[in-house]
């Protein structure tokens, strides 16, 4: 026989004696607990009774605060108004200021204004300008004064120092004094309490008038600092300043570097510029000279007078052509009447051939001097190219010393350009200095005036406020009573599962006993009239309940081991209304996909559940539902079908874990093969079977069970009715 170290149904006498928790089922019938509920009618009724004396109480507390009120010295409350803003004008703003004006305009700026109109040291001041410590409402001792005279003179006391009562006047003048800005504004609001109306007005101005010229004095001595080191800063710039420029003339004159013309460049540059200037223009004219006599050249080959200004513009040639066209003119009269053999056309013609020699002679000779021209440009060329590369060499030197110079100059600039702005904020500071135009960054918009009405104490405010709370707490304290004496509670009967008193461990085996009682159906499998639960009974639920919660499991398996009969018992369903009346916060997830639980407790069918909400298709809000019998909620199986090893999943041990956050207890009614991937995980498992102790299937599960968790092994013996009947049972008690 396998060792078990659960127990099976025998009697209840022997739990105790044992130490160990047993199994529990029904009698098969639905027993009656006693529940109570709020009787609203009793409580209002209770409330109804006591109308009169509430009301009573009410006016007679009303009318003695409002004598009280009375009584009580009145305080005065004065508002002064500062607007914080850029007291300089547009002439005398200087234009670096803005980030500061920005700064002081802002949330924090003004945040910090505050702080400094409540400071302690503005305070000591106008305490002082205004004699407070002389006036009894500031320096008056929380006692009389003659009974801490009397205690100083029976030895009990010590006189007070002097710089007591100056704190004392202090913190009065502090508790009096309301300073905050308005929301969205930069108006800061100076509020001053105090039983006399005109002192109230009087203390609220001064500390305006205070704060503006602390403010006025905080620039002013700021403005003497900063002339002193701007003076300071001034001639030790002035000395730099002179050794800089100093430097830079010195550096010119040894190295030559003297410059002029209109881009104010180097004499080095400058000639380099004229050399290059000079060297273009021999080129063109070399170029121009060499084309004239190549085309003169021509010309002079092919026989013809070439057409080139040189050429035309030769008086010799304009003469000899004039002497050519008049002997053409001559010849052509005399063709006319003489023939080509005469002597005088003969004559003729000879003269017009030596007019065309010295033509001839005379391009020959202008040829000859634009073939010189064009030699004497090319050597001139070669004279400025050479004066040209000396000119680079020079000018490279002079461009290395320049860079040199112009550092010396930048540094000498920086020298002076800081020092004409130091110049310039100095005789700004001075002038304000001298002319003693230091403007505060605020201004008052409002002035205090003296209050007609007080402040404190709002007679009827107080009267009514203090009667409402009054009123409340006696109907609080009328409904404690009637709860507590339990007038108001209504006793009422529920039916619930009650539990067949059969627990004892057996020398650590499970055998059979025949001399128990017999095992009964966990739900029964028809409807019947509710009766009252045994107090044997009674017993048998508390223990079992105890256990899980002294044991502190929060995940309790409940596996079902084969049954030989149709259906299931329900033991879930019954342990978890028995946890959820202990007033924990249990949750039962049934993972059988016959839905015997869900009917039981919430009848209803193809609800969504674990399996929607593990598909992602549905939300925790959408799968958790309440007991119909009890506090206790439900997440039924689902629409769908679980994997074959979805309980080891990630997203299945995080649902749990999430779960795990709300509740106490978590009831997992799993079938054999989940509850196995479900038994490291619990804190607590049950094995529920509806054979007998010995029966080799409720062995089998057991063994099973216990492998494979960390926990002890429990079994639960019930029988168990048709899923039919117990529909058909909830149906009828519902």
């Amino acid at each position: 026989m396998a060792e078990i170290n659960a127990v099976v149904t025998v009697t209840l006498d022997h739990v105790a004696s044992a130490g160990r928790l047993g199994a529990i089922m029904t009698d098969g019938r639905f027993g009656q607990i006693d529940d109570v509920e709020l009787d609203v009618r009793a409580l209002f009724g209770a409330l109804v009774r006591a109308l009169p004396w509430l009301l009573l109480a009410a006016v007679l507390f009303a009318g003695a605060l409002y004598v009280g009120l009375n009584f009580a010295t009145p305080r005065y409350t004065a508002e002064a108004k500062i607007l914080i803003e850029s007291g300089e004008s547009e002439i005398t703003r200087a234009g670096a200021g803005t980030e500061e004006v920005r700064a002081l305009l802002d949330s924090e700026g003004v945040a910090s204004q505050v702080q400094l109109i409540g400071s302690r040291d503005l305070a000591t001041t106008v305490v002082d300008s205004l004699g407070l410590a002389s006036l009894k409402e500031f320096s008056k001792p929380r006692f009389l004064p003659t009974f801490d005279q009397m205690l100083v003179g029976i030895g009990l006391g010590r006189p007070v120092p002097e710089g007591s009562v100056e704190e004392r006047v202090l913190q009065r003048f502090a508790d009096r004094l309301d300073v905050f800005s308005i929301d969205k504004t930069r108006v800061i609001t100076v509020g001053f309490s105090s039983t006399n109306p005109q002192l109230a007005a009087q203390v609220a101005n001064a500390v305006a008038d205070e704060y503006l010229a602390l403010e006025r004095e905080a620039r002013r001595s700021t403005n003497a600092d900063a002339t002193r080191w701007l003076e300071s800063q001034i001639a030790d710039l002035r000395t730099k300043v002179t050794t800089a420029e100093a430097k830079v003339e010195a550096f010119r004159t040894e190295h030559g570097l003297f410059s002029g013309g209109q881009n104010n460049t180097s004499l080095a540059q400058q000639k380099l510029n004229d050399l290059n200037a000079e060297l273009a223009r021999l080129v063109a004219a070399r170029s121009a000279a060499q084309a004239k006599a190549e085309t003169v050249r021509k010309s002079l080959a092919g026989g013809a007078t070439p057409d080139v200004a040189d050429v035309r513009d030769s008086q010799l040639i304009q003469r000899l052509r004039e002497q050519q066209v008049a002997l053409r003119a001559q010849i052509a009269q005399l063709s006319a009447t003489l023939l080509p053999a005469h002597p005088r056309i003969r004559e003729l013609n000879a003269q017009l051939g030596d007019l065309d020699a010295q033509v001839r002679h005379e391009v020959t000779r202008i040829f000859q001097s634009l073939e010189g021209e064009a030699a004497t440009a090319r050597a001139r060329e070669a004279d400025i190219g050479q004066d040209i590369a000396r000119a680079k060499a020079a000018t490279g030197q002079t461009n290395n010393d320049e860079v040199e110079l112009r550092a010396l100059e930048r540094e000498a600039t920086a020298q002076r350009d800081l020092l004409e702005s130091y110049l310039k904020r100095y005789r700004e500071a001075s002038s304000r200095q001298d002319g003693n135009y230091l403007p505060a960054d605020a201004r008052i918009i409002s002035r205090a005036a003296v209050p007609l009405e007080p402040t404190f104490p709002k007679k009827l405010p107080i009267t009514a406020a203090a009667t409402v709370a009054l009123l409340l707490l006696a109907i609080a304290v009328i409904m404690i009573r009637e709860l507590t004496s339990g007038r108001a509670l209504r006793r009422i009967s529920i039916e619930a599962p009650p539990i067949v008193p059969s627990t004892v461990p057996v020398d650590g085996k499970m055998r059979w006993n025949d001399e128990a009682p017999e095992v009964l159906p966990l739900v029964p499998p028809e409807p019947a009239l509710a009766r009252g639960l045994t107090a044997e009974a009674q017993d048998s639920l508390n223990s079992i309940v105890e256990h899980v919660v002294e044991s502190k499991a929060r995940r309790v398996l409940i596996s079902m081991a084969e049954l030989g009969s149709t259906g299931r018992p329900l033991a879930a369903v019954a342990l978890a209304r028995a946890l959820s009346r202990r007033g924990n916060r249990v949750l039962l997830i049934d993972l059988y996909a016959d839905g015997a639980d869900s009917k039981a407790m919430s009848a209803g069918e193809r609800l969504p559940g674990l399996t929607d909400l593990f598909a992602g298709i549905a939300s925790f809000a959408q799968v958790i539902f309440r007991d119909r019998r009890s506090r206790a909620h439900l997440i039924p199986h689902g629409l769908l079908e679980f994997g074959p090893d979805a309980a080891k999943g990630e997203r299945f041990v995080s649902i749990l874990d999430a779960l795990d956050q709300t509740y106490d207890q978590i009831l997992l009614d799993a079938d054999a093969e989940m509850a196995l991937q479900l038994a490291p995980q619990a804190g607590a498992v049950i094995v529920v079977a509806d054979g007998g102790a010995s029966d080799p299937r409720t062995t089998r599960a057991y063994e099973a069970m216990k492998a494979a968790a960390t926990v002890e092994v429990m079994v639960l013996l019930a029988t168990a009715p048709s899923v039919a009947e117990d529909a058909a049972l909830e149906a009828a008690v519902a």
